[in-house]
């Protein structure tokens, strides 16, 4: 089939992608950044559109000639300035529904979300299901899947739970007892694929959920044994804590911990997984099953165990670039400063330039670090700027390579300390 899939870069649609191509369909994929998808695929067709500003059927119909199927796979789950829920599930997709349908399209599957509602109580919930009800309403042979929390390899939302579940102890939402039903990555894109086949019956709304429900406690104890970790000790969350989180998530940039993720969390989701699994022809996966299934490794170890290291690294940087730049200005005598930049060869008439024009940079550099402001950028300079100052004093001061307090040899760590930094933030943009 000649298949339009939109948000072929995304998890879902990565994973869709990967089964639709080892199939032999013939698929145009749709992305702001084809170029990653280039490289993998260089024989599948690429449609770089910003799917935010895709939202007339214009913009949509010059490439649905010959379609069989659209598939629509792109998700938001936290707002920006260039991206708001209205024009990301429901704005663009409609343009997209209304333009198949013009267009003769065969079928269209849309990747809603179990809950959506244009009355929910959340913005990602009321977006998708206001898209939901209007492509019901199209002349077009429509599948709306609603997946409850997906999960499988690349999921960033269990990275983010099991970032939790390694902690020494666990906080949770209240008692932890938010009924969740997590489905396979693996079950959904059989689903997919499932709604292409000639002659199944279409115009179906279908939630795709695991077996059984569980708590959000017992999800997180299944995944601290699964890393070889003991049985968890939990403590129910201060609401004082709860309420910042969206705060502490913006400052992680983590997605997952925004206000709207919070409140979906809080009211729990879970639905009848009989019709999923009789479209399937079987029961779908469990999450026991899965764990079972996929050995963890010392890979899966350490990132669980680094989830929140990343950003506690980041605040001890942001802390020490803070920390110099105040003491050079405001703490140490300006008298020994000065006294230091003669010694490296600065001119008088330049040393309050040198001392306060340092102290600035270093401040600053604190302060994008803090607030993750180009981060990567920032840390380079932090490295060179480290480099710069060690050559200087070796060549005009080498005894403070002997000094007790090891003014040079601390840079050492803290530059190691840098490079795992950009690491581990390499996902971020």
């Amino acid at each position: 089939m000649k298949i339009l899939l939109a948000g072929a870069t995304g998890f879902i649609g990565g994973h869709l992608l990967r089964k639709l191509y080892a199939q032999g369909h013939h698929i145009i994929a749709c992305t702001r950044s084809p170029e990653r998808l280039r490289e993998l695929y260089p024989d599948i067709e690429t449609l770089p559109i910003d799917f935010g500003q895709a939202v007339a059927i214009a913009d949509w119909q010059p490439h649905l000639n010959g379609i069989d199927a659209v598939i629509n796979a792109v998700g938001l789950i936290q707002e920006t300035p260039a991206q708001s829920f209205g024009r990301i599930h429901t704005d663009a997709p409609l343009a997209l529904f209304k333009a198949s349908e013009r267009a003769g399209v065969g079928r269209v599957i849309q990747i809603s979300a179990a809950g959506a509602d244009s009355a929910g109580a959340t913005g990602y919930y009321a977006s998708k299901g206001r898209a939901d009800e209007e492509l019901s309403r199209l002349d077009l042979d429509w599948f709306i899947i609603k997946p409850s929390l997906v999960y499988g390899p690349g999921a960033k939302s269990m990275g983010l739970l099991r970032g939790l579940a390694a902690l020494p102890r666990i906080p949770l939402l209240g008692d932890g007892r938010q009924w969740l039903q997590p489905v396979h990555i693996d079950d959904l894109v059989d689903l997919v694929l499932s709604c292409l086949q000639d002659g199944v019956p279409s115009r179906l709304s279908i939630n795709a959920v695991g077996p059984a429900p569980v708590t959000l406690a017992d999800l997180l104890q299944k995944q601290r044994l699964w890393l070889g970790k003991p049985e968890a000790k939990f403590f129910s969350a201060p609401e004082v804590l709860v309420k910042a989180l969206p705060l502490v998530g913006a400052w992680l940039n983590e997605p997952a911990l925004n206000k709207e993720a919070v409140v979906m969390l809080k009211q729990g989701n879970t639905a009848d997984a009989e019709p999923f699994a009789k479209r399937l022809g079987r029961l779908p996966k469990s999450l026991d099953q899965a764990l079972r299934e996929s050995a963890h490794g010392q890979a899966d170890r350490w990132h669980a165990r680094l989830y929140f290291m990343r950003p506690m690294l980041r605040l001890a940087i942001s802390f020490v670039w803070l920390w110099t730049g105040w003491v050079s200005a405001f703490v140490y005598p300006v008298a020994d400063s000065y006294r230091l930049l003669e010694q490296v060869g600065v001119p008088a008439m330049l040393h309050p330039v040198f001392l306060y024009g340092a102290s600035a940079l270093d401040f600053a550099l604190g302060v994008a670090t803090l607030i993750g402001w180009r981060l990567r950028p920032v840390v380079y300079c932090q490295v060179a700027l480290m480099l710069i100052y060690m050559i200087v004093i070796t060549a005009t001061l080498p005894e403070y390579w002997a000094h007790p307090f090891g003014p040079l040899t601390k840079n050492l760590p803290l530059l190691a300390a840098s490079f795992v930094l950009l690491v581990l933030e390499e996902e971020k943009p």
